[in-house]
């Protein structure tokens, strides 16, 4: 993919294109909406050839604020720059808000994530945290699952 990644905050008229890479009955897209309404995240989602291609939540109340959340890159767009353009929006955002520091948390599995991140200059600072959640699968089904999570932060340039 070489067209330009448009990333933009979410609005109401996206729902249809986010509700599609979501699984059924699922009510994410609908949900983060509604929080974000609420001034408690920012929803974002990047853009290319007027395709969604992935999506990002700045949480504002989180326990460790701001904290990027939820990067999410399809698939056949992964590698071609869509999680870094997503961090940088969600990063200026931060500073628009007046934060000077993003915090992130990443599964301790997911070794890519880790490496993008410290590529972007995220630093791990030794805190783990493990949180069990339901969440629906690609059936629409309530599953629960165990995260352990390594937990990261950037200071950011404002």
């Amino acid at each position: 993919m070489t067209d330009e990644i448009e990333v933009r905050q979410c609005v109401n008229g996206d729902l249809a294109a986010l509700e599609a890479t979501e699984p059924p009955r699922s009510g994410i897209a609908r949900n983060l909406l509604q929080h974000q309404a609420s001034g408690a995240i920012v929803y974002a989602a990047a853009w290319q050839t007027q395709q969604l291609v992935g999506t990002v939540v700045l949480d504002l109340v989180s326990n460790h604020t701001p904290e990027l959340k939820h990067l999410f890159v399809q698939e056949s767009a992964r590698g071609a720059g869509v999680g870094t353009a997503l961090c940088a929006w969600t990063e200026k955002r931060a500073v628009q808000a007046g934060f000077d520091k993003l915090y992130l948390s990443v599964g301790v599995e997911n070794q890519a994530a880790s490496r993008l991140y410290e590529r972007l200059g995220f630093t791990s600072f030794g805190k783990t945290t493990t949180t069990t959640y339901q969440y629906v699968d690609d059936d629409g089904q309530k599953q629960w699952a165990t995260e352990t999570d390594d937990l990261f932060e950037k200071a950011l340039a404002g």
